[in-house]
């Protein structure tokens, strides 16, 4: 077995078992946390400026990867921002609670770690309890703007997005669902998984280590689910999957989500509520083949064009400049 793969599937199973432990209050959200370059820390340097960010987990991963990229594309296009070590604490664990310290330090806040049964009090309980405290909070949703406000914080609206999904020209078939299975909750996974998951074409996927083998199995897929956390719903937070899904031009049914149409900018309608609905979007995708590719190429475009970590690197430079 490749080593990073036997490495990241333990990481993942070690992840989740902690995420039960810590809902049933066997461990602390930060316990036996320790700052690992190369595991949960990970740098990206020029000479004047270090982009230093800490979090875990094959999903966080995803996003550390390809926004550390974008750094270095900035670098290599407008030079060096002289910036000094900038630390960005990511996620709801131990590497939000614990990060190491920098000239800037920012907190990329896209998950309510073991709060998810208690998703109003996580903010409250991460000011409490981390170590370093951030200069800027970066949020995925206005609502999380004003909570970090509140408690006096500085923020900065800045969703997730996508850097190295695209449209392949390869031969598309079947449905597929990519994620940790249980990691997302049983009521979700009846509405939006279930339904579809005994056809003999569903394939349900929780392996790839790298953006570009992830991007590569969606471009094989006709329809792909999406399901959203319970906390990050109740905060307004877009998750990854969505921005990478549809930069890949891939048909996504999404399990309803009160505020993707405002991220993405523009009307989503394969969202659903129930087991019916998510039939009816499978269904429809595979009869009206060329209309809905054409119309995912379309959502491609948008979110390549405007929710690029190119874009987000950009942002984030001006601000902290």
């Amino acid at each position: 077995m490749n080593m990073d793969l036997a490495s990241a599937n333990y990481d993942s199973l070690r992840d989740h078992v902690n995420q039960i432990r810590f809902r049933l209050g066997e461990l602390s959200p930060w316990h036996g946390h320790e700052n690992v370059p190369g595991e949960n820390v990970f740098e990206f340097v020029a000479p004047e400026t270090e982009l230093r960010i800490h979090g875990s987990g094959l999903g966080d991963l995803m996003i550390i990867r390809q926004f550390g990229n974008a750094f270095n594309r900035y670098v290599q296009q407008y030079g060096d921002p002289e910036l000094g070590t900038v630390v960005v604490a990511t996620g709801g664990w131990g590497p939000a609670l614990h990060p190491t310290e920098g000239d800037v330090n920012l907190y990329w806040w896209w998950s309510v770690g073991s709060h998810e049964n208690e998703p109003a009090q996580y903010l409250e309980n991460y000011h409490r309890e981390v170590t370093v405290r951030p200069d800027v909070v970066l949020c995925l949703s206005e609502k999380c703007q004003r909570e970090a406000e509140q408690l006096g914080y500085d923020t900065l609206y800045f969703p997730l997005g996508t850097r190295a999904f695209e449209p392949l020209d390869v031969r598309r078939s079947g449905v597929g669902y990519a994620g940790s299975k249980g990691h997302k909750e049983t009521q979700s996974e009846r509405v939006v998984v279930n339904p579809v998951k005994d056809r003999e074409d569903f394939e349900w996927v929780s392996n790839y280590v790298m953006p570009s083998q992830l991007n590569l199995w969606y471009n094989t897929k006709e329809v792909t689910l999406g399901m959203t956390k319970g906390g990050q719903k109740w905060w307004g937070m877009v998750n990854n999957r969505v921005f990478e899904t549809l930069a890949s031009a891939t048909p996504l049914v999404l399990g309803k989500h009160p505020n993707v149409e405002d991220v993405l900018g523009f009307e989503y309608p394969y969202q659903t509520e129930n087991a019916e609905e998510t039939k009816t979007h499978v269904e429809s995708v595979m009869a009206n083949r060329d209309e809905t590719r054409e119309e995912f190429r379309e959502m491609s475009r948008k979110v390549r064009e405007n929710h690029s970590y190119d874009e987000r690197v950009d942002t984030l430079v001006a601000a902290l400049s």
